[in-house]
């Protein structure tokens, strides 16, 4: 009797946590189509945040470079261009937005707060501007959980290019800076 009753509760327990493995996999699935089942260009195909709409592409991956050079939790916003990464001061490459007191400062911090706070960031050091900032930030490209925040603040209008740089960064060929970038030459 007791040999039976110890198998039962093993049966028991590998139904449960086959069935409880199949429910995560099947949320996590849901979870990350219906993050990203997007295309650019049409609003119904948007990301909604509750203050913002936010194109992202299908496929994280195609918008993450492979020079990541800082891996981490972003844990501050300070204002739309500058993050903390563990701790570590980022000037967002080329991107300026409103400073404090400014029209659109708010705006910008909370959709940069919306897309990074408490999520995973990555940094693609720019090369053109090795050294940092005259403020000792690092100065590059942003990825926060593989969207590129650089390219989300131009495409949603809170940000202007600093076009005196587009010709040290290695990123004024990027389709979010080219334009701009062209001009200025």
């Amino acid at each position: 009797m007791r040999r039976i009753s110890l198998s039962c509760v093993f049966l028991v327990m590998f139904f449960v946590v086959s069935i409880c493995q199949s429910f995560v996999l099947i949320h996590a699935n849901v979870a990350s189509s219906s993050d990203f089942n997007i295309k650019l260009g049409k609003p119904e195909d948007s990301v909604h945040s509750d203050l913002f709409l936010i194109p992202a592409s299908m496929d994280v991956s195609n918008n993450q470079s492979n020079d990541i050079e800082l891996d981490g939790m972003v844990t501050k916003v300070v204002d739309g261009d500058t993050l903390d990464i563990d701790g570590i001061r980022i000037r967002l490459a080329l991107v300026d937005t409103p400073e404090r007191g400014q029209l659109g400062y708010d705006r910008a911090k909370q959709f940069v707060q919306s897309l990074c706070l408490g999520k995973n960031g990555g940094l693609d050091v720019d090369s053109g501007q090795r050294r940092g900032d005259s403020h000792g930030r690092e100065v590059g490209v942003v990825y926060c959980d593989g969207v590129n925040v650089n390219d989300k603040l131009m495409a949603n209008n809170m940000a202007r290019i600093l076009v005196q740089f587009c010709d040290i960064t290695e990123f004024s060929s990027e389709n979010w800076t080219v334009t701009q970038c062209q001009e200025n030459r």
